[in-house]
C-alpha cells in the first residue's frame, strides 16, 4: 500500500477479485458516461458495460487491476496478454477523481509488471485520455 505523502489517504494498486466485480462494473458504467456523444450512437449503450460482457471480458483473458483510495475503489484498468503484446482493454476512473493521475498510476503500475510491449488505445475524440508525453 502506498501512502501519499500531502494526504492521510491510503491508496493502494492492487488485482482486482471476482468479488469486486459489482464495484467493477460501477467503475466503468460511472466513468463511461464522460464517453457519451464520442462512442458512435451505435455503439453506446445503457448500462454501457453489463455484467455478462464483464464475465465475457475476463473469462477471455482480461485481468482488472484496481486504484483504491481509503478502501474504495476508484479507478480500473483491464489488461489482456494477446500473443506477444499485453493490451490495455478497459481504462476507467470514477468521475469525481478524474485528472488527478489515477490513471498514469494504473498504466505505470502496469507497465513495471512485464518487459513485454503494451499497446493502449481509445476512441479518436476522447481528446482527455490520449497521453502524449511518450510516457506509454
Amino acid at each position: 500500500m502506498e501512502q501519499n505523502k500531502n494526504s492521510a489517504e491510503a491508496q493502494a494498486i492492487r488485482p482486482c477479485a471476482e468479488c469486486e466485480n459489482a464495484t467493477i462494473l460501477t467503475v466503468i458504467n460511472e466513468a463511461a458516461i464522460a464517453y457519451k456523444g464520442v462512442i458512435p450512437a451505435d455503439r453506446w449503450h445503457e448500462p454501457y458495460m453489463p455484467l455478462d460482457e464483464l464475465k465475457a471480458e475476463i473469462a477471455a483473458g482480461v485481468r482488472f487491476t484496481g486504484y483504491s483510495l481509503d478502501g474504495l475503489l476508484i479507478g480500473v484498468m483491464g489488461i489482456q496478454n494477446v500473443r506477444n503484446v499485453r493490451l490495455i482493454r478497459h481504462a476507467y476512473v470514477l468521475p469525481n477523481y478524474q485528472g488527478r493521475g489515477i490513471g498514469s498510476a494504473l498504466i505505470s503500475n502496469l507497465r513495471s509488471s512485464s518487459t513485454s510491449p503494451m499497446l493502449i488505445g481509445t476512441w479518436t475524440a476522447a481528446t482527455w485520455a490520449v497521453v502524449s508525453r511518450g510516457v506509454v
